[in-house]
């Protein structure tokens, strides 16, 4: 409604609901463009709007079904993942300070179970059954088994349970701060669109590592240890490999190098 107002004051007009239509989204969605805002934000704008329309077109407003035609392609937003040396290396990494160390080892357990921060971050004694993690995810409901890896069992051993977590805002702050003690500085290229235009930023590794990294870091892992995407999904709690692949960061050269054994290039 903000961007909607602004656009109308600027444009000098009056919107009724069916003013929405595909000449008024296309020119709302270039305003937006020149305003610099990145790609993904204009899409969720537009996706908002025209679920407006539609809702005003179900309680029997008058609407221009012209609005339906409008779609902007979404980027897929950059991420990065770590591989299980990375992890290790972070793992075993000793210069840091008490509360460093708890939270280095927290967000290990997050690169290992494949939970959310607000699940890896919660965990308790009660979670365990024996060698696997059983966990009520927060955000969907769904109850999901995770295997204990070896570094886990060392951890809940370290803390007779596991770490405890803080405020995700301080949790990224702090992790971002061990990556950069660790090494973790190489720079990262990566494109978006901007304003309509593609823009390219160059970034240090550790400044793109945050809380959520934790979690594609183990699928796109498991899935490079050979585990089948349902395997995966069944400690992900995803339940469409449409969303779950959004989390999976496999390059095509990992891809090619990991069904290279595959019998279909045998004679």
């Amino acid at each position: 409604l903000f961007q909607l107002n602004n656009f109308i004051k600027e444009n000098d007009c009056i919107l009724y609901t069916n003013s929405i239509t595909e000449e008024f989204l296309d020119d709302f969605i270039l305003y937006l463009e020149d305003q610099g805002y990145k790609q993904n934000y204009v899409d969720h704008i537009l996706t908002m709007c025209k679920a407006m329309v539609k809702k005003a077109g179900l309680n029997n407003y008058a609407i221009d079904p012209s609005y339906m035609n409008v779609d902007l392609d979404k980027e897929d937003t950059f991420s990065i993942y770590l591989s299980t040396i990375d992890i290790s290396r972070i793992y075993y990494y000793d210069k840091l300070s008490r509360i460093e160390t708890r939270n280095k080892d927290l967000f290990i357990v997050g690169c290992l179970t494949a939970l959310r921060y607000s699940d890896y971050s919660t965990l308790n004694k009660d979670n365990i059954d024996g060698e696997t993690i059983v966990k009520v995810t927060k955000k969907t409901g769904v109850k999901v088994y995770i295997p204990m890896h070896d570094i886990l069992k060392e951890i809940i051993a370290k803390y007779d349970g596991f770490p405890k977590g803080t405020t995700t805002q301080n949790f990224n702050r702090e992790i971002r701060d061990i990556c950069k003690k660790i090494g973790f500085t190489e720079p990262v290229t990566y494109t978006f669109t901007r304003g309509g235009k593609p823009t390219t930023i160059t970034k240090q590794k550790y400044e793109l590592i945050s809380s959520h990294t934790a979690r594609r870091s183990a699928a796109t892992n498991m899935i490079l240890s050979g585990m089948q995407p349902y395997q995966v999904m069944a400690i992900t709690g995803h339940t469409t490999e449409k969303n779950f692949f959004k989390y999976v960061r496999l390059t095509r050269e990992q891809i090619a190098k990991q069904i290279a054994g595959n019998n279909y290039f045998r004679k």
